[in-house]
């Protein structure tokens, strides 16, 4: 969750909602969006929906798994050739 926290914080400033499902309290929600194992961190928006499952602490393979390179790129002066 920390890892979480920080990529979000550093990468996504005011763009984002992070919902943490404790899945032994409520396996019903963790069983509705097929979350198999934990940890889970499901992007809903924007499409497509995208999952990754572990600890989050390589920002980059993060970023890239969700599809979100692009904006930290764009935040790092890059973008697209």
């Amino acid at each position: 969750m920390a890892n979480l926290r920080r990529l979000c914080a550093e990468e996504l400033p005011g763009q984002f909602e992070l919902v943490i499902i404790d899945v032994l309290e409520k396996p019903q929600l963790a069983e509705e969006d097929k979350i198999i194992a934990t940890p889970t961190l499901v992007k809903e928006q924007p499409p497509p929906v995208r999952r990754i499952i572990g600890d989050l602490s390589n920002s980059a393979k993060v970023l890239h798994g969700l599809n979100l390179q692009s904006i930290h790129k764009a935040k790092q002066g890059g973008g697209s050739n």
